[in-house]
């Protein structure tokens, strides 16, 4: 992940370039303009007058250098945050689907959200502030050089002393942003399911109990953070101390050389000038360092979410369905640490191509299982599931995806046109687009909008109603040309006339096979389909 935000390397070095000719032209400024001070005590006036145009031309340039400076950190931000959460999500998407649905989504969110956040402070804010620093120590020490060599070892002191506590201070802050990043997955997860379970909340009056909680885990999390900021400021103490030690002696060191008369005054006042650009670097760096380091760990952990622990290969290509998936003595259990549930055993069906197939039986049965195992979001743990004589276990996901289309009782739709709602975003004929609509029963519902097809469906179809967006699934499906269509309690949240409009709809589609699993059943059609499943534990047809 931190690779990822050093991506946009150009807009880095930009940056970094204007930042240190920023820091190099205002540490010349300062040298010059002490040197003025011995022209005018040495009542070299003449010198003075020929150098003071060159200065302020100085002055001058270091204008634009330092808004260009926060230009270009401002756009390598931006740049590396995108690539960060582009990179993150693209491999979201690559995880194997059995994986993803075993674990929370709000895991995922709060990823893309706290932790991307964290490491934009901490990793890309703590790069500019450790270059910064660098580089603006790297000027003071040369500024300490023009005065006198000796005040060198003394700069290089500090920096040593500041490294070596950040890095042996850097262990317990980067234990302690993990946790709260872990506190944080658990908080956003649980946010998310009161959301989503508003209305019970409200119809139960379970107000104050969720408050209660949410404030308990809000408290955890404040005071992680509270934790956190106590160790930063422990650190920050012990440099700050060492810092303070090491000044002390350098000015002792100063008032040394100024009794012996070997420094101007001048000189004085550039070695205090030098030492005060000496402390900033340090204070920001002894802040930025540790968090710095930290972000190694949660950069770790993030990689690890995205990392598939099922690593089968998937060797065989296929272009087409072309006879019949078989299921042969399958069996299927979900493990965890300590258990194993096993769910299917002994099934052996057969669907042939074309055919249409309606699968029943009891809430726990297996019926949602045996539609992963069809949709190979899971391979079975025993037996063999074939698609046309191949395992299906060894056929790639990309291949197999795009001969499905999926209707669901929940249906996404996305905020655009129902155009692009139909042909998610590919390029299709005007009688393509039609033939879809006529098939999926959506021709008298485009009829009646007032844009058509360009109609903007708003909040996941909040504006058309629940038969309106199962059509547009099957009508996706249609314009795919899939070869098999999965339904999972597709109509269980429609009322029955709309639900019998559809599945009717379906029985008379061609060229498709139909595998549609559901409690709703109708006399009216059942006997239209080629066979019906039971699931109970193992398939039997009846």
């Amino acid at each position: 992940m931190l690779k990822r935000a050093l991506r946009p390397f150009p807009q880095l070095i930009l940056a970094m370039v204007f930042l240190a000719a920023g820091a190099i032209l205002e540490g010349m400024v300062l040298v010059k303009m002490m040197s003025f001070i011995d022209y005018a005590m040495a009542g070299d006036m003449e010198t003075l007058k020929r150098e003071i145009p060159y200065l302020i031309l100085q002055a001058t340039v270091l204008i634009p250098i330092q808004v260009l400076a926060t230009v270009t950190k401002n756009w390598y931000r931006r740049k590396a945050n995108l690539s960060m959460k582009r990179y993150y999500l693209k491999r979201v998407f690559k995880k194997n689907i059995s994986e993803f649905q075993q674990e929370n989504t709000a895991i995922y969110l709060s990823r893309l959200t706290n932790d991307c956040n964290t490491l934009d402070a901490n990793f890309i804010e703590g790069i500019f502030t450790v270059f910064s620093g660098i580089t603006n120590f790297g000027v003071a020490v040369w500024i300490l050089s023009t005065v006198g060599k000796g005040m060198v070892p003394f700069a290089l002191g500090i920096t040593a002393l500041t490294a070596g506590v950040s890095i042996l201070l850097s262990r317990p802050v980067s234990k302690q942003v993990k946790e709260r990043s872990d506190q944080f997955d658990g908080y956003t997860s649980y946010i998310k399911e009161v959301l989503s379970a508003f209305h019970i909340v409200k119809t139960n009056n379970l107000n104050s109990k969720v408050t209660k909680d949410y404030y308990e885990k809000s408290e955890k999390i404040q005071q992680k953070g509270y934790s956190i900021e106590k160790t930063f400021t422990f650190v920050n103490a012990l440099q700050n101390g060492s810092f303070t030690l090491m000044l002390y002696l350098g000015l002792s060191y100063l008032a040394y050389l100024g009794s012996k008369g070997t420094i101007t005054a001048a000189g004085a006042l550039t070695v205090s000038n030098a030492i005060q650009r000496i402390a900033w670097p340090l204070m920001m760096m002894s802040e930025a360092l540790p968090k710095l380091i930290a972000s190694k760990d949660l950069g770790k952990k993030i990689n690890d979410s995205l990392v598939n622990k099922d690593t089968h290969e998937e060797t065989i290509s296929i272009q087409s369905f072309a006879d019949k998936i078989e299921l042969k003595k399958v069996g299927f259990a979900y493990k965890d640490a300590e258990n194993e549930n096993k769910i299917l055993h002994d099934v052996s069906m057969e669907i042939k191509k074309n055919g249409k197939y309606l699968v029943i039986g009891p809430s726990g049965g297996g019926k949602s299982t045996l539609l992963k195992l069809l949709r190979k979001y899971y391979n079975a743990a025993e037996g063999e599931i074939l698609l046309d004589g191949k395992p299906l276990a060894d056929i790639k996901k990309e291949d197999y995806f795009s001969l499905l289309a999926n209707v669901e009782q929940q249906v996404f739709i996305f905020e655009d046109t129902l155009r692009n709602n139909i042909t998610l975003y590919k390029d299709y004929s005007e009688e393509e687009i039609n033939h879809a609509i006529e098939v999926s029963g959506l021709t008298n519902f485009v009829k009646n909008l007032p844009d058509g097809l360009n109609t903007m469906i708003y909040d996941n179809g909040k504006n058309i109603s629940g038969g309106e967006r199962s059509r547009i699934v099957i009508a996706r499906a249609m314009l795919a040309k899939a070869s098999i269509l999965i339904m999972d309690e597709a109509f269980a949240a429609l009322d029955m006339e709309r639900a019998k409009e559809i599945e009717q709809t379906i029985l008379d589609l061609e060229n498709i096979t139909v595998i549609n699993v559901s409690h709703v059943i109708f006399n009216d059609t059942k006997n239209q389909y080629d066979k019906i499943f039971h699931v109970k534990g193992t398939v039997t047809e009846g």
